[in-house]
């Protein structure tokens, strides 16, 4: 199961993301594809993948909180997207100063979003609460 969205700064599009919930499996956890840049603050850059780095992560929950693993991007379903910008490997990840900004936004996905927070709790997944697009 795939839930996508987006995180907003300076009421732009500043991250997207899209998580796979590991759902059949005995041990609950997510595969987190996250893009961080520019995302439409100008025409010109909506489809500038230039503009763009984005990190293939795995969260886990343990007995208190959750553990986040970075992964190679190449096992990520989106690595053939050009769109989601550069992809960072593993070790320029995390010898990058960007790194707390996609620790942040796996926070705050892991948090917030009603269906990847109701799985890793264990419950049926959930999108109640999820804002949708207005047709």
């Amino acid at each position: 199961m795939t839930v996508w969205g987006f995180i907003r700064k300076d009421r732009a599009a500043h991250a997207v993301y899209y998580v796979g919930l590991m759902t059949g499996h005995s041990q609950p956890s997510v595969l987190l594809t996250v893009s961080i840049g520019d995302w439409g603050t100008t025409d010109a850059n909506w489809n500038d993948p230039k503009v763009r780095r984005w990190l293939f992560m795995e969260a886990r929950p343990t007995s208190d909180r959750y553990e986040i693993t970075v992964r190679e991007p190449k096992e990520s379903l989106y690595f053939n997207k050009p769109l989601l910008g550069k992809p960072m490997t593993r070790a320029e990840a995390l010898a990058s100063p960007s790194l707390d900004e996609f620790f942040a936004v796996a926070d705050f996905v892991v948090f917030n979003d009603p269906a990847v927070k109701s799985y890793l709790c264990g419950e049926q997944v959930s999108s109640s609460g999820r804002k949708g697009f207005a047709s």
